[in-house]
């Protein structure tokens, strides 16, 4: 079977220098900008799978991994392609390729994002990335391999490494322009399904270019053109059906953040979700707390002494912060979150602004207290989560366990809120969690918010330097009270799991086991 022979070579002897000039410079802009939207279109899918699985480590790993095999198959596949047929045009078609699919990924993920959730938070992100980038991905590592091939033709084959070089370091550099640029800008400035179509439409005017230099006629670039400008319509306007109840939407730089809100007043319920978990809640009438779980805080107050300060580790609906500043009036509550827009939601949704005595600090937590200075509060409560059931790992560890301590007051209490189990094979993020307290705090008390020790629930760990046992077990309450609500939760210690490892900041493997938990 003959060879398929490659088109002219743009340096053949009718061609001039400035075309190959043209020629050289084109090459460089699109393996630069095809670095850049590939990482415009990794990062920016991240934000259409954490609304289904999470913000997490899991999510993440997926996307950066199909990533890499789609982009490594799409090398050797353009290389092979390169070596049968260099042409201007054959690049042109890459292109096309991409920045027709990537019109449609938005629309892709609105239609087939639900079922692929059913697969659950660790499966489901790697099959949904496959699903959607595993194409586009390869198309792009693709152009790579064809581009070094028209480079070096542009000298007669006669700096082959020269222009495999070249093109590498565009490549790169694209890469690198394309992920401070989602990261820092893009992100926080616009919708995702628009960055989406803008990079289509960056790739498709590089492949007009490429059709152009290639002599591509007129009406065959006119089909492409309105091809992908039906996909692009598409992908622009194919957005998820209103959902019941959402009264706010928006897209951070940390999260996709949702308020819904149901029932009638004076029994409304209004949620924070962030990403695929909801986050927090209250009454918006009375500020009344609706989440069994955020009622723990009030375990510091059994010790029968005003709260004079608190600093609550995740913001969620600010619910907690806002009833302490409402119990104690004369405290000082701090709220160390992330992410400003949730900050924002707090003012916009959930009272924040009614209560001048909570402050709220846009900043990670382990940052806050090293640059908190000497400040102690009496009690901080960690509720830090980046998705469903993933504690951010550097929040989970001996070293910020010391830093939370460091910042107690004699009489303070760290409160933690863990999703876990507290017996069976669910358990083994509970016994972590125990252990490593353990290393800084010599008296905990452990509680389980819904009952049923070997489902995974909201688990309150209680955590002191001294012994809060006596206020807890030898105590009783009227069953009216919010004591005796709470202390009927409380788990005796030959219930809690034992031989738990150590999380530090140099092996931390809380990801990995919360993993294990959610597949068993």
């Amino acid at each position: 079977m003959a060879k398929t022979p490659a088109t002219p070579s743009p340096a053949s002897p009718q061609a001039s220098s400035s075309s190959l000039f043209l020629t050289r410079l084109f090459l460089g802009a699109a393996c630069f900008l095809s670095g850049a939207s590939l990482m415009v279109i990794e990062i920016s899918a991240a934000r259409l799978l954490s609304p289904l699985f999470g913000n997490s480590v899991y999510t993440w790993t997926a996307l950066i991994g199909v990533i890499l095999i789609a982009f490594s198959i799409g090398g050797y596949w353009g290389g092979r392609l390169a070596d049968r047929r260099a042409g201007l045009d054959v690049l042109g078609w890459l292109l096309t390729g991409v920045a027709f699919l990537t019109f449609f990924i938005p629309a892709l993920s609105t239609w087939f994002g639900p079922s692929f959730a059913k697969a659950g938070l660790i499966d489901g992100p790697v099959m949904f990335s496959l699903f959607l980038l595993a194409v586009p991905g390869a198309l792009l590592g693709a152009v790579s391999p064809a581009a070094v091939r028209l480079y070096s033709l542009t000298s007669a084959d006669t700096h082959i490494g020269g222009a495999a070089g070249t093109i590498s370091m565009l490549g790169s550099l694209g890469s690198f322009v394309g992920t401070f640029l989602s990261g820092f800008f893009l992100l926080g400035t616009f919708g995702v399904r628009s960055i989406f179509v803008g990079t289509a439409v960056l790739l498709l005017v590089l492949a007009l270019l490429a059709f152009f230099l290639a002599g591509t006629g007129a009406a065959r670039m006119t089909k492409v053109v309105a091809m992908c400008l039906l996909a692009g319509l598409v992908g622009g306007l194919t957005g998820p059906a209103p959902v019941q109840g959402v009264i706010y939407e928006h897209e951070s730089f940390y999260h996709r953040i949702q308020v819904s809100e149901e029932g009638t007043s004076p029994n409304r319920r209004r949620l924070l979700k962030l990403d695929s978990t909801h986050e927090g809640g209250m009454n918006p009438d009375t500020g009344e707390l609706i989440l069994a779980y955020q009622h723990y805080w009030r375990l510091a107050m059994l010790q029968d002494r005003p709260l004079n300060s608190a600093l609550f580790i995740g913001a969620g609906a600010f619910g907690m912060p806002e009833e302490v500043s409402r119990t104690f009036p004369e405290a000082t509550v701090d709220v160390a979150e992330l992410d400003p827009e949730v900050i924002e939601a707090g003012r916009k949704f959930f009272k924040l602004d009614e209560y001048p005595n909570v402050h709220a600090h846009a900043s990670d937590a382990r940052h806050y207290l090293r640059t908190s200075g000497g400040k102690k509060w009496d009690l901080i409560f960690g509720d830090a989560y980046n998705g469903m059931h993933a504690i951010p790992a550097h929040l989970a560890t001996r070293e910020f366990f010391q830093l939370v301590s460091d910042h107690l007051t004699p009489e303070g209490v760290y409160t933690m809120n863990v999703i876990s189990a507290v017996q069976g094979p669910k358990a083994e993020l509970l016994a972590g969690m125990l252990a490593t307290l353990r290393q800084v705090f010599p008296h905990l008390q452990v509680f389980a918010v819904q009952g049923d020790r070997t489902v995974t629930q909201n688990v309150i760990i209680l955590a002191s330097h001294h012994d809060m046992a006596p206020l807890i077990v030898d105590q009783h309450f009227p069953a009216s009270t919010w004591q005796a609500r709470l202390l009927r939760t409380h788990v005796p210690v030959r219930y809690l799991p034992a031989n738990g490892q150590v999380f530090t900041d140099d092996l931390n493997p809380v990801d990995a086991i919360i993993a294990r938990g959610l597949i068993r």
